[in-house]
């Protein structure tokens, strides 16, 4: 049996795969789907710790890193800037899809490693 360290996860293709869920499940909720704006929050936070934990996995590479640490710059602001979403989406939706090139070359880079 092999010892794997919490770091050797895939914490990158993780964090993009949350992000990519919120973008899907924001975009159904803002089209009036039945999908409860709650878990739009709740999977924001998640895709938020699961970049935060990627960055930090990815010590050893640091332009993933920092890609990643840039990521979590709109994101941040996306909660204060981006409101009121019902009234005026274009703000939210733009300072939201800003972090998608950035999780793209994330698992570029993190793919590149393997």
């Amino acid at each position: 049996m092999t010892d794997v360290s919490w770091i050797d996860l895939p914490w990158t293709p993780l964090a993009a795969a949350a992000y990519a869920m919120n973008l899907v499940i924001g975009t159904l909720s803002l089209r009036g789907r039945k999908v409860p704006r709650v878990w739009h929050g709740r999977v924001f936070l998640l895709a938020l710790v699961l970049t935060a934990v990627a960055a930090v996995a990815a010590g050893e590479q640091p332009w993933r890193a920092a890609v990643l640490c840039i990521a979590l710059v709109p994101l941040a602001f996306l909660p204060f800037m981006g409101r009121p979403v019902r009234r005026s989406p274009r703000t939210h939706i733009a300072i939201g899809l800003a972090a998608a090139p950035l999780y793209v070359a994330a698992v570029v880079l993190w793919a590149a490693t393997l």
